[in-house]
């Protein structure tokens, strides 16, 4: 193809989530970012938060909820960083590109050009994982990670521009063909306006084509997103401290203004029921509900005309109990408050039965398989099978003793009828 054909818009679809009736996954076309399934869609069919803490996922992944979505992401946890800083959030994501001038699902379709989702440094590179990492400055943190490429036209020490190949889509240490995509939650935007590019056609197929592309202009929302830092957040911390919420496994909110993953739980709490949505973001209506640090005793009008004189301040509203923060926000409430996200364990304390302690903790999440593991392994204990045949001897017993009672009966009738 010459400079001087029209560019080709890629094909983009996804291996979406189970579908009913039956659960089976097909492919999906993706239309923007929002319609970007959870990364591993069917794994992590049954994820929830309890607790605060994400269960039923798939095992040793990382969950959250970003933009109202439970969503994986990568973390350092488990004694193991993955090259990231301790409070980074990576959020994860899974699509496959397609040339339009091939057959859908062809080999020739997907052996395509993965075009850069930031500009940056290129900080490590994996041809055995076909891993990219770009950083925002040589030695800084890692943007994106884009893998199973095969093979990687960028080398360490390089910079890259928007656009730029990065490699060709391949399947390199997973079972098939398709781009797996991790950006920084504080890049949420850059993520949306790439797929957004990818699907109009600014960042067509064609490398020649991407040149000098220049990347759509971010506008800030006023949303703080899970492992993003700021003063707001301090604030919201602060207030949500002096309300009773609590971290995670009941410890004290940190107040440093860092949006971690152990804070999140309270925040959907908060956000419930301050009859806010439940996004597990920091936006803007969230933040209504914390007033600056630094903010002035009263808020006045500054200017007014000469000779006239100051116009009153508004008079605010008491604050809730237990609210001292803002004022009353019961009556803008709803009647009824949205189901919980975070579901809180009804049950305190143990049992002092590890089989029962899981029994109550698989009822409470409706975690209908684990339920069924539980009782079948408490079907085939031998304390429940002595129960059982205990039972059965019980019963044998009643029995006997009952026909024992009809043969006296019968008997004790024909004696009368002879008299």
């Amino acid at each position: 193809m010459t400079d001087d054909q029209a560019p080709s818009t890629y094909r983009i679809i996804q291996l979406g989530p189970p579908r009913p009736p039956n659960g089976l996954q097909s492919n999906e076309p993706v239309t923007d970012f929002d319609s970007l399934a959870t990364h591993h869609p069917g794994a992590n069919r049954d994820a929830r938060m309890q607790d605060g803490v994400i269960i039923n996922g798939q095992p040793r992944r990382a969950h959250a909820y970003i933009g109202g979505e439970l969503q994986e992401i990568e973390v350092a946890r488990d004694g193991r960083t993955f090259g990231l800083n301790p409070d980074q959030v990576l959020l994860k994501k899974d699509f496959i590109l397609e040339d339009p001038n091939h057959p859908s699902m062809s080999r020739a379709a997907r052996a395509v050009d993965v075009p850069s989702p930031v500009s940056g440094y290129i900080g490590r590179v994996s041809e055995r994982e076909g891993l990219v990492d770009i950083l925002d400055r040589q030695g800084g943190d890692v943007v994106a990670r884009i893998r199973h490429m095969n093979p990687i036209a960028v080398s360490e020490g390089q910079t890259v521009e928007y656009g730029d190949a990065l490699g060709t889509q391949g399947r390199q240490q997973t079972g098939a063909v398709h781009v797996h995509m991790e950006m920084d939650t504080r890049y949420y935007q850059q993520f949306e306006n790439y797929v957004s590019d990818l699907v109009s056609g600014r960042l067509p197929v064609e490398a020649e084509h991407r040149e000098n592309v220049e990347p759509q202009q971010v506008v800030g929302d006023g949303t703080f997103r899970l492992g993003e830092t700021n003063q707001r957040i301090r604030d919201l911390q602060r207030v949500m401290a002096n309300e009773g919420y609590q971290a995670v496994g009941g410890r004290p909110l940190d107040q440093d203004g860092v949006y971690r993953v152990s804070m999140q739980g309270a925040l959907l709490d908060f956000q419930r029921e301050h009859g806010i949505p439940q996004t597990g973001d920091i936006d803007p209506a969230t933040l209504h509900f914390a007033p600056l640090a630094h903010s002035r005793e009263v808020d006045r009008q500054d200017h007014f005309m000469q000779g006239q004189p100051m116009p009153p301040a508004a008079p605010e509203r008491p604050p809730a109990p237990g609210h001292p923060d803002h004022p009353d926000h019961r009556s803008g409430l709803p009647q009824e408050l949205e189901q919980p996200i975070n579901r809180h364990s009804q049950r305190t304390g143990s049992t002092g039965d590890p089989q029962l302690d899981r029994l109550a903790d698989a009822l409470y999440a409706d975690n209908d398989d684990e339920i069924s593991r539980v009782c079948a392994e408490i079907e085939q204990s031998p304390d429940v099978q002595a129960m059982v045949q205990q039972g059965h001897e019980m019963l044998a017993a009643q029995e006997r003793e009952r026909q024992q009672q009809e043969v006296a009966r019968q008997n004790q009738g024909h004696v009368l009828s002879l008299g």
